[in-house]
């Protein structure tokens, strides 16, 4: 009968003896030409980073003006990706309704980035939860792309001068929300 002792003590040569052949096989070897590391490009446009200015873009809304982020320097703007599919999306909708209607007269702005559905649905939606900022339409997903949303929600707020000030992947609390946009709307431009 095998102790579990031995078992132990089997098990141990054993992976020792595969740590060292693999470090043994990917060794470098004195001498060889190494050849440099390319990375994959992850996007076309690095992501957006707090601090940076926040990549630029030109959306029709579902009533069907052209919405410019260049044109809204001087306020406050979330720019929040969403879909009406996606329930973290829904869950902190009122919670941006509320603080668009608290901030709104201190130059605060939300741009809902809907990505790739239709109006009709769009416009049902918002009317139905009573939202009323502006939903606008990025068909392409181009704007998604320029922001990497590869989550949904994903929030960035820009400040008055069009610097990214905070970014979040995922959903927000109101208290997230609310105090990220105290703290922008107290600054001045």
């Amino acid at each position: 009968m095998i102790s579990s002792r031995t078992i132990w003590d089997l098990a141990l040569v054993v992976m020792l003896l595969i740590g060292s052949a693999f470090i043994w096989m990917t060794r470098a070897t004195p001498g060889a030409i190494a050849t440099p590391f390319v990375p994959e490009p992850a996007a076309a446009q690095p992501a957006p980073l707090v601090g940076h200015p926040a990549p630029e873009f030109t959306l029709t809304a579902v009533d069907g003006v052209q919405v410019s982020l260049s044109d809204l320097r001087g306020q406050v703007v979330l720019i929040n990706l969403w879909a009406t599919w996606c329930p973290p999306c829904r869950a902190e909708m009122p919670a941006i309704q509320q603080a668009y209607e608290r901030f709104r007269d201190q130059g605060f702005i939300v741009l809902a980035v809907n990505q790739q559905e239709e109006s009709a649905t769009i416009v049902k939606y918002m009317n139905d939860q009573r939202l009323t900022f502006p939903a606008l339409l990025d068909s392409d997903a181009r704007v998604s792309a320029a922001y990497q949303a590869r989550v949904l929600p994903s929030s960035f707020f820009i400040d008055r001068r069009g610097i990214i000030r905070a970014v979040y992947r995922g959903p927000m609390s109101r208290g997230m929300i609310e105090g990220t946009i105290e703290q922008l709307v107290a600054e001045t431009p």
